[in-house]
């Protein structure tokens, strides 16, 4: 009997040290590749991938909060704005993939909570936002309920954690984009084969289509949250296929409706959505949508510039001025693109 109690002792101190030594190198591991962004990012290859952006953005922004007097909320396409080139801020660019107004407002009124109070926020304004269905907001438990991010030691003790550090060592990204050992958000260099190639003749978008211009009032709320802040909202790019593929359902003037409502409650707004040489090309993007950290340095440096070549400025121009121009624009492009598809082909 003393002999098998000893065995049992012998056993069970083994298998605690064996499970102390998988939990210790679980949580090395997690520290090393830190796929939360607790830390300083992944040191063993420069590579960092958004697999909770929402969490991890967050995360990573509160304890900095003191040094940074500029933040920048949106989707994944804002994320792609050089924030560092912005002169005279120091700016965090808190744009996670397919954000929403309302998603932004909880995060807002978090930061607000925490005595934060940026010099200058920017806004990407997204035009899915405002057509058929509304999305679900989506945020850490913790930015609602107003309480602490969840502990390195929860987050890096767990297995899933785990999951995404191995997945960064395999290069198993989530999206297209990753973050460089700066978190500079970069867009993956993709081949030949995938590059954007829209094709005509241009077809009205697939429903949903219905606009819902009642959605403006959560991007003008979020602008109330930080009142003393100098607020630029805008428009990314977007392929002149997509938006005149859109005109097409008849919806156009309504969204546009919706967008001057939002931009009155901003000090400036930007809408580089209109056609224009940048977005009639199909250089500089693999989708139509999301364009390169390059093409995004041209929209930063006109946003934070007193006049844009590249977009419509909706603070000087009426909403009617504005339709009309869109329609110019989109009848020119259309015509153009028609004639392009027509032309026998060499």
């Amino acid at each position: 009997m003393v002999k098998s109690r000893q065995r049992f002792r012998t056993y069970f101190g083994w298998l605690l040290a064996t499970a102390g030594v998988i939990v210790a190198a679980c949580f090395a591991v997690n520290c090393l590749v830190d796929p939360l962004w607790y830390l300083r990012g992944n040191v063993l290859t420069g590579v960092n991938y958004a697999f909770n952006e929402r969490l991890a953005a967050i995360t990573r922004f509160l304890p900095r909060l003191a040094d940074y007097d500029c933040v920048i909320f949106g989707t994944s396409r804002a994320s792609l704005l050089p924030e560092e080139k912005i002169e005279g801020y120091r700016c965090y660019n808190l744009s996670v993939s397919d954000g929403t107004a309302p998603e932004y407002v909880l995060y807002a009124k978090y930061l607000r909570e925490r005595g934060y109070k940026p010099r200058l926020m920017i806004v990407d304004v997204k035009r899915a936002e405002f057509i058929g269905p509304e999305q679900a907001v989506e945020v850490p438990d913790f930015i609602r309920s107003g309480a602490a991010p969840p502990s390195i030691f929860a987050s890096y003790l767990s297995l899933d954690a785990l999951d995404f550090s191995i997945r960064t060592l395999r290069a198993a990204s989530p999206h297209h984009r990753y973050y460089d050992a700066d978190f500079h958000a970069q867009l993956e260099v993709r081949s030949k084969r995938h590059r954007y190639d829209p094709k005509g003749p241009i077809e009205p978008m697939p429903p949903p289509f219905d606009v819902h211009a009642e959605r403006a009032a959560a991007y003008v709320e979020l602008r109330r949250q930080f009142p003393t802040a100098r607020a630029i909202g805008y428009i990314p790019p977007e392929s002149a296929w997509r938006i005149a593929a859109f005109s097409l359902t008849g919806q156009l003037d309504a969204y546009l409706a919706a967008i001057g409502r939002v931009a009155a409650a901003y000090d400036e707004f930007r809408d580089f959505s209109i056609p224009s040489a940048l977005t009639e090309s199909k250089e500089g993007t693999y989708d139509g949508s999301h364009y390169s950290r390059a093409v995004n340095a041209r929209v930063l440096a006109d946003l934070m510039a007193k006049q844009s070549d590249l977009a419509v400025d909706w603070r000087k121009e009426d909403v009617a001025g504005i339709t009309a121009l869109y329609h110019k624009r989109l009848a020119q492009f259309l015509e153009a693109t028609s004639e392009a598809e027509a032309a026998p082909k060499r």
